[in-house]
């Protein structure tokens, strides 16, 4: 038995419980995989797959705007139906599927030891690319806690999915976030402050406070945001004033802001975002200028 990554395609079939077929977008699946509905992915055939065996296991990799590994599973091989292609059914472990949905191993990450992943690889012939996967899933988790317990704080992969109503996980804004902030080696936290969620992330001395601005924002929205980021990155200076901490402020807002108010919010050395259809997250250029000139993993 040997451990694969493969892509999800566009022609891969999610089953739940039922046995009912899942729409194939992100909210849909990761809905179902939070819940324990995701039970199987029917996996069309193609190149290396060929090779793969019962009782392998598989890293499901979602390549939709990079997210990264979300589900693993074993593998059975399925006798082909009338009119289909050779395929073979990995039958998801919901528990670790689970925790994936919550904190996908960034595709970054992924892609940093397999340069050509193409239908599917097998990580017995690139053992350096194993135990990535395996870290991830064992290991990061410690060192997410070691970074986040002096700040007081819980983890996005432990708190994130906690809860009924509100659930951090459900939040659009935040949950595109976190996979851009796990591919530059943030541990990612999570706090209640001034009525909101907020993350908080931390690399070394590098740490980064993101409050989201949900819908559209009007201009005392967006000061009250400023102001209350400015009180938060300072509380924080001040309390850790022994750890050297350089504190960025990010906003996320959920549209683009005006142009008058973008140029403001970057002036005042703010990282902004806004959502775009299907879950992407676009950076504007002085913020992305700022963020890889001062804090970005190329």
């Amino acid at each position: 038995m040997v451990d694969w990554v493969v892509p999800i395609s566009r022609r891969a079939r999610f089953v739940d419980r039922s046995g009912r077929t899942i729409t194939p977008t992100l909210e849909t699946v990761r809905r179902a995989g939070l819940a324990g509905g995701l039970t199987s992915v029917v996996i069309e055939v193609r190149g290396a797959l060929a090779d793969v065996e019962d009782r392998d296991t598989v890293w499901l990799l979602w390549p939709e705007h990079d997210l990264g590994i979300v589900a693993v599973g074993r593998a059975q091989q399925r006798p082909p139906r009338r009119g289909e292609r050779p395929a073979f059914e990995v039958t998801v472990d919901r528990t670790r599927t689970r925790t994936l949905m919550v904190d996908p191993m960034p595709a970054a990450l992924v892609h940093r030891w397999i340069t050509d992943l193409h239908s599917g690889t097998r990580l017995d012939l690139r053992p350096r690319a194993l135990e990535a996967v395996q870290s991830w899933e064992h290991e990061r988790a410690e060192r997410d806690e070691a970074l986040l317990r002096p700040l007081g704080l819980p983890s996005w992969r432990t708190r994130a999915a906690q809860g009924g109503q509100g659930r951090p996980i459900d939040d659009p804004l935040l949950a595109s976030i976190v996979p851009f902030l796990r591919s530059q080696d943030f541990a990612v936290g999570l706090v209640t402050r001034d009525r909101a969620t907020r993350l908080v992330a931390r690399r070394s001395r590098d740490l980064v406070v993101v409050h989201a601005v949900p819908g559209s924002a009007t201009r005392p929205d967006r000061a009250r945001a400023v102001g209350e980021l400015r009180e938060h990155r300072w509380s924080l200076q001040r309390a850790h004033a022994d750890d050297r901490l350089e504190v960025w402020s990010w906003i996320a807002f959920a549209t683009r802001p005006p142009t008058d108010a973008l140029a403001f919010l970057e002036d005042e050395a703010l990282v902004i975002t806004w959502g775009q259809a299907g879950g992407r997250v676009e950076m504007s250029e002085r913020s992305k200028q700022r963020w890889y000139q001062r804090l970005g993993v190329r």
